[in-house]
């Protein structure tokens, strides 16, 4: 759902769980997923809402970097205060932390580059899919996820992407899965032409 306001513009969030069909569909949101046939059920959803809940465990001055949003901070900071929030919010449901593996992280952004020099926002395009980008970057687990979103200035920080994406069944599946590592890409500007200043582009891939 692409939603343009320009005083109050959503973080728009996109998931993808490749897991075995009857636990994908457990996890979903029936009137906002589409079944992707293949011997992996994919499932997708999307989801836009203005990141306005609080995340319980994760204090305010928690997490360098997570309320500001891209250009505000390095690259690398966006990307530690994206996983030091995901962590908390996982702690706080007495789930482990992702294990950071350098291939999720890997495909993560080249997706979230690729999509902001194209101009699209969905986890597939020609040539280029989930599966695909995870063995060129040479992840080889048996299951898989991916989140990914963008947001105008404070609404693409890292904590408002996390909250946008708790917002949706399918999302937290994946932010708070039984997932063992995970992978996180940002790029700055947004997959859309002209779309707002200050946007910023992310992808959390997780498996395990």
């Amino acid at each position: 759902m692409h939603t343009h306001a320009r005083r109050v513009a959503p973080a728009l969030v996109a998931a993808w769980l490749l897991i075995g069909a009857a636990q994908a569909r457990a996890a979903v949101d029936p009137p906002r997923t589409t079944t992707v046939p293949g011997p992996a059920a994919g499932m997708l959803a999307s989801a836009g809402a203005a990141a306005t809940m609080a995340l319980p465990g994760i204090p305010r001055a928690a997490c360098a970097a997570a309320d500001f949003g891209p250009g505000a901070f390095p690259r690398a900071a966006l990307r530690a205060a994206l996983r030091c929030v995901v962590t908390a919010q996982r702690a706080a449901y007495g789930l482990a932390p992702l294990r950071p593996a350098r291939s999720l992280a890997r495909a993560a952004g080249r997706h979230a580059r690729d999509m902001v020099r194209r101009g699209y926002f969905a986890h597939e395009r020609a040539d280029s899919t989930l599966p695909g980008r995870l063995r060129a970057a040479r992840w080889h687990g048996a299951r898989s996820g991916e989140a990914i979103a963008w947001g105008c200035a404070g609404l693409g920080a890292p904590r408002a992407i996390l909250q946008a994406w708790l917002l949706s069944p399918l999302h937290r599946a994946i932010v708070l899965g039984d997932f063992r590592s995970g992978g996180i890409g940002f790029a700055a500007g947004a997959p859309a032409p002209a779309a707002c200043a200050g946007a910023g582009t992310w992808v959390l891939d997780v498996g395990s």
